[in-house]
């Protein structure tokens, strides 16, 4: 595993130091420590961190600009490319080692983030976990066992995005990869709900853009379960037209995570268009 990685980030064009931080941390296990209080904004949640194929865990210190080190709107796009896989579960968490509470949250808020974020004012993380001073070697992708498989932080580097998407989909181990996001149509296909009431009815809008040269056919949407249902006025998407879907989803089920999907099936393509709803039920 660790000759891989060390391949696959020189190709990435990374200098000796990453390199070596790598090799040093490659199956380590990073310590979720017993007393951490999840949360999604200021709303206190039950969350099963190690439930998942793989997991992000990110600490940001309070040195600094906190805003610019949390960096909320471009985790919240990457967070949901991860989360667009239709065969593995991601789970991610931010520990924002800080005693100020009130500003985080106001922070958290202002910047519309919906992720389970931990706020840990007496640094229970960084005590379990002596991990690497620099701010870009704070980012691990840990596997079900919590050992980091990767590190470096994707929203500081496109190319550490992309070894993550890859370890993740697979395709580092020459597993075929789900569709390129390329062809994807809908563009914002994977949408975080944050915390919602049990029995809540959550709608969302869904735009399919057809940028191909041939008109495409809905045959069928299929969703995940009776929870999700979906609205559509037209059966035929025009070549350089776009149309949307309303996605319904009834928060029904116990307090928990979730992660919901209605899967757009169309006769010209073998692949569904998956368009994904998650976040937390309270």
């Amino acid at each position: 595993m660790q000759l891989l990685l060390l391949a696959m980030i020189s190709c990435t064009g990374s200098n000796k130091e990453q390199q070596d931080i790598v090799a040093e941390w490659v199956g380590k296990e990073i310590v979720i420590p017993e007393g951490l209080g999840f949360q999604v904004g200021n709303i206190p949640v039950d969350y099963d961190f190690d439930a998942a194929d793989f997991k992000i865990v990110t600490y940001v210190d309070s040195t600094g600009c906190t805003n610019c080190r949390m960096k909320l709107k471009d985790w919240e796009k990457v967070i949901n490319s991860f989360k667009s896989s239709p065969d593995v579960d991601v789970n991610f968490l931010m520990i924002v080692g800080s005693d100020k509470r009130e500003e985080i949250e106001k922070l958290v808020k202002d910047n519309n983030f919906h992720n389970p974020i931990v706020i840990d004012s007496v640094r229970l993380f960084s005590k379990a976990n002596p991990i690497p001073s620099k701010p870009e070697h704070q980012t691990f992708l840990l596997d079900g066992d919590n050992k980091v498989i990767a590190l470096g932080n994707p929203v500081y580097n496109p190319k550490i995005r992309e070894l993550y998407s890859q370890l993740i989909s697979g395709s580092a181990y020459n597993v075929n990869l789900p569709e390129n996001d390329d062809d994807r149509i809908c563009k914002n296909s994977v949408r975080s709900l944050g915390v919602v009431n049990r029995g809540d009815t959550i709608i969302k809008l869904f735009r399919l853009n057809n940028d191909t040269e041939s008109d495409m056919t809905l045959q069928e949407i299929t969703p995940s379960c009776q929870c999700v249902s979906a609205k559509v006025d037209w059966k035929v998407l025009k070549s350089g037209e776009y149309a949307d879907i309303e996605i319904s989803y009834i928060a029904d089920s116990v307090q928990q995570q979730f992660h919901r999907y209605a899967d757009v099936w169309f006769k010209e393509r073998p692949n569904p268009e998956r368009l994904v709803l998650h976040g937390f039920i309270k």
